[in-house]
Order: C-alpha cells, then sequence, then structure tokens
C-alpha cells in the first residue's frame, strides 16, 4: 500500500512537472508591435545611465540586442553608425548585449575593436533581455515617440523614411474636459 502511494504521488509530480514546462512559455508575455514597451533602466558601457521612459515625448528610440558572436549582429554595425551619427537628433540608439555567452570585457572589447560610436550597453542577469522576451540576437525593436513598439524586428533599412511616423506624437486621446468646464458654453463664454 506504502508503495503504491509513493508511485502514485511521484506520477503526479512528473505530470505537474511536465505541464508546467509545456504551459510555461505560452505563460509568458511576449512584448510585440502595438504593445507599450515596457520601461528599463541600464547602464550604457561608457557609465551612463540610458531609461526608455526618458525618450517618451522626445524622439523614437531603436532597442537592438546583440552578442559578440553574432554574425548577423555584426552586419547592423554600418546600419546602427549611420544612424548615430547622421540621425542623431531624431532617433535614441541602444544596443544590449544579452550576456549570452559573453561577458563584460568581450562587449567593450568588441565596442574598441569595431570603433563602434553607438551606445552599447551589457544587460547583467539578462533582466532587460528576458523583459523583453528575446531568445536570439539580433532582436530589434523601434518604440516610437509615444513609447509604442512600432517595430519587433523587421526594422526598414532605410531609417530616415520613417522617422516623421515614429517621431509623431499620437493625439487619438483627446483631451477630457475639465470638471469646472461642465456645464459651460464657450460660444457664449458663460457658466
Amino acid at each position: 500500500m506504502f508503495i503504491g502511494l509513493f508511485k502514485k504521488r511521484i506520477a503526479n509530480s512528473v505530470i505537474a512537472l511536465v505541464l508546467s514546462l509545456l504551459i510555461a512559455p505560452s505563460a509568458t508575455a511576449e512584448v510585440n508591435e502595438g504593445m507599450l514597451a515596457p520601461d528599463f533602466t541600464i547602464q550604457r558601457l561608457d557609465g551612463t545611465q540610458f531609461k526608455l521612459s526618458d525618450y517618451r515625448g522626445k524622439k523614437s528610440v531603436y532597442v537592438v540586442f546583440w552578442t559578440t558572436w553574432c554574425t548577423y549582429c555584426m552586419k547592423k554595425i554600418p546600419k546602427l553608425q549611420h544612424a548615430a551619427t547622421v540621425l542623431d537628433k531624431q532617433i535614441e540608439i541602444i544596443a544590449i548585449n544579452t550576456s549570452e555567452k559573453d561577458t563584460f570585457k568581450k562587449a567593450t572589447k568588441f565596442q574598441t575593436d569595431r570603433n563602434i560610436k553607438y551606445p552599447l550597453a551589457f544587460d547583467f542577469g539578462k533582466k532587460v533581455t528576458d523583459l523583453y522576451s528575446v531568445w536570439g540576437t539580433p532582436t530589434e525593436f523601434i518604440v516610437d515617440i509615444n513609447g509604442a513598439i512600432v517595430h519587433r524586428d523587421g526594422v526598414p533599412e532605410n531609417l530616415s523614411e520613417h522617422l516623421s511616423n515614429w517621431n509623431m506624437f499620437d493625439h487619438s486621446h483627446k483631451r477630457k474636459p475639465l470638471v469646472a468646464d461642465n456645464g459651460c458654453n464657450k460660444e457664449n463664454k458663460t457658466c
């Protein structure tokens, strides 16, 4: 009887473990286009702080997750260099090393060896990487001036053609009337 109960508990535990592994990935909310970008703060390799929400209302942000060993990431370097030197007033760039198979030392050496001018950061503990549901590199996001994600990957090659849209304020949220305006007639200027 004791052995039968023990086997039943083991079987139930195994079933619970398997189900939790199958269900867990879908329970994680993936960050996608149309969503408000989750805010984060990260230290750039130069020691300064980057906070995503600091750019809301100012300019769009190009967030790219990368690693030193990713050949596709290296192909993005010229595009990011160009944007950092020519489009810096219209779009902010932050390239975040996911810390997957990398070290801070490798990331700083990568920046020096390739003469990278755009801001790089190292994601200690993969907090931002996990926040953005990043599982491969490069993974790119364009966050518009309103803080909404307009691209998750598929970022256009020619950024300048899209900046006017990404830097357009969303006026779809009309100003709600003030409580003091209730019962007032603006044409007759009476309340």
